[in-house]
């Protein structure tokens, strides 16, 4: 998640172009398999009020949401992603086993191609296939990060100007049409979900719970 740095920085008063790769789970443009990764992009930019943040993945979803609706019996819309022979599923636990679709078509699919490569050699990490350690904890991870910070100085005048324009832009839909700008949705969901907590499947929480059996045993064992 590049966001929590992304409003880090701009908390700072600094300016954060990040990126990152991922394990192969994006099948290229007209491809059948998975060839790169998900490489998110985000941007945080210091505004009066609250700071713009754009954290988004060059997939068309992240593989998050893929286990998010496999862990609830949920089918997934057909143009998300391909089972493992290469075929279009809504199926999300065979989605699991095969590769996500990349965001806008080739547009995405070409955005998330010159990440892979510009992280690659700027990061020395490794690419494509060859990425490991993201999905597991057993695998040294290999994967390549990118953070560009910039201190735009103290601008009072711009950081009320871009404020003033993002209000524009969120008023542009008319009486009724809202339109958000990139952040605003997640903000509202983490005010949520701080007041009224965070709806888990049911799956998962079994997970959760055998899992702090298992460190509680641990623990007591050590002991």
């Amino acid at each position: 998640m590049l966001a929590w740095y992304a409003q880090r920085m701009a908390a700072q008063g600094l300016i954060l172009i990040a990126a990152s790769t991922s394990e192969a789970l994006v099948h290229p443009w007209g491809g059948r398999r998975a060839m790169l990764g998900t490489n998110p992009l985000a941007i945080g930019i210091p505004i009066a009020g609250k700071p713009f943040i754009l954290d988004m993945a060059t997939s068309v979803v992240s593989m998050g949401q893929i286990h998010d609706h496999a862990l609830r019996g949920q089918q997934i819309p057909a143009h998300w992603a391909l089972d493992a022979q290469g075929q279009a599923t809504t199926d999300a636990a065979a989605a699991r086993q095969g590769s996500i679709a990349p965001f806008g078509e080739a547009k995405g699919y070409a955005l998330g191609l010159a990440l892979e490569l510009l992280i690659t050699c700027l990061a020395g990490s490794a690419i494509g296939t060859d990425v490991v350690g993201t999905l597991d904890s057993t695998q040294v991870c290999n994967k390549g990060d990118l953070f560009i910070v910039i201190n735009p100085g103290e601008r009072p005048d711009l950081a009320r100007q871009l404020s003033g324009y993002l209000d524009a832009v969120r008023g542009s839909g008319g009486s009724d049409q809202t339109v958000s700008v990139p952040g605003d949705r997640a903000m509202q969901v983490r005010a949520s979900n701080l007041e009224s907590g965070i709806t888990l499947a049911d799956d998962v929480w079994r997970q959760i719970q055998r899992m702090a059996g298992r460190q509680t045993q641990s623990t007591e064992q050590q002991a």
